[in-house]
């Protein structure tokens, strides 16, 4: 039996007109961007017409966007830059935030969690949607506060907006793209200083700009109309595999059932087993499945994520989380249902 990959939360395969890409820049576009001979020039006017396409699929104008090595960098650079200026004032995020967002804002003064905005708030961040549950959430309304998007598992899923937000941040190996590539956006204006100081991406982040992987982005964004359509259609194949699952009259329960999620994912309680236990049993069954976020993989830590839902330490080991890729089929959930069947 064939592998099924069902972890596109945690990562995707790169779609392969942005191997093309990489291979192409690699092999013939390695110049220097910073460069002023003609290799350097041609690997800026690549750098820059890749950026006009990604903030056209994005709706900024391209000044405003820095290329990045990750998300978890982006969010970095981002609150630390921020925090000179808007650190002794206090800020508000969603307690279920990743890491990456989290431990830079280990450096402010005061962190009080959403849906509590304390008074003179200066920085709202609020996840688009939660890695783990999948669960989506609005962007707080928030009067004089710098609202931050982390749009690192929607993008690519569903469609983005950032009408209501001052700065963004987005992950490329989630949509296809090479890793190694991510996504800050900046409104003009911010009271943000740069953290990494240098000539490039406008003096916002210094570092040779990694070209290869910023046109593989590029590329892999060309094909997000696709990618969302197909994505979309997932909400009911993970609907009826959820539906199979309750039937069984079995201690599960699907977290965030009733509210709205991204449609590629679904966040499955097992009651009473181990969540690491039956990720392994699955993983041997030919199944690629997460207890959890990537970066809590082969780890006995609960899930924070979890938790700040009002479930127990032990619910939080329990939990098994199935994320589809675009292509997933019909039969892809019906497999994995008769192996977990079995299995619990």
């Amino acid at each position: 039996m064939a592998r099924l990959y069902l972890d596109a939360n945690a990562t995707t395969p790169p779609h392969p007109a942005a191997v093309a890409a990489v291979q192409g820049a690699m092999a013939e576009a390695w110049g220097n961007p910073t460069s002023t001979h003609r290799e350097g020039q041609r690997a800026r006017f690549l750098l820059e017409e890749a950026r006009r396409e990604l903030a056209e699929s994005l709706g900024v104008a391209p000044g405003e966007l820095v290329c990045c090595a990750s998300a978890t960098e982006a969010l970095h650079l981002l609150l630390r830059g921020l925090q000179p200026a808007l650190g002794d004032r206090p800020a508000a995020v969603f307690p279920g935030e990743h890491s990456a967002c989290l431990n830079p804002l280990r450096d402010w003064s005061r962190v009080a969690w959403l849906p509590v905005v304390p008074e003179a708030c200066a920085t709202v961040v609020q996840m688009a949607a939660n890695n783990e549950t999948g669960i989506r959430y609005p962007m707080p309304v928030v009067l004089d506060a710098v609202r931050i998007q982390d749009c690192a598992q929607a993008w690519g899923k569903v469609p983005v907006d950032l009408t209501g937000c001052d700065a963004a941040v987005f992950s490329g190996h989630k949509v296809g793209g090479p890793r190694g590539s991510a996504l800050l956006w900046l409104r003009p204006g911010l009271p943000w200083e740069p953290v990494l100081e240098g000539p490039q991406e406008r003096r916002r982040r210094g570092g040779t700009e990694d070209l290869p992987a910023i046109l593989g982005l590029a590329a892999a964004v060309r094909h997000l109309p696709e990618r969302l359509a197909q994505n979309a259609a997932l909400a009911s194949l993970r609907d009826a595999f959820e539906a199979e699952l309750l039937g069984w009259n079995r201690d599960l329960e699907v977290i965030g059932h009733d509210q709205a999620r991204l449609p590629n994912t679904s966040c499955v309680l097992v009651r009473g087993r181990s969540g690491e236990a039956l990720q392994a049993a699955l993983d041997l069954a030919g199944f690629a499945v997460s207890t959890g976020s990537a970066c809590h993989s082969g780890s006995v830590k609960p899930s924070h994520a979890i938790m700040t839902l009002g479930y127990s330490i032990e619910d939080a080991r329990s939990v098994l989380r199935f994320s589809m890729l675009p292509d997933t089929q019909p039969a892809d959930l019906e497999a994995l249902a008769v192996a977990l069947k079995r299995l619990t």
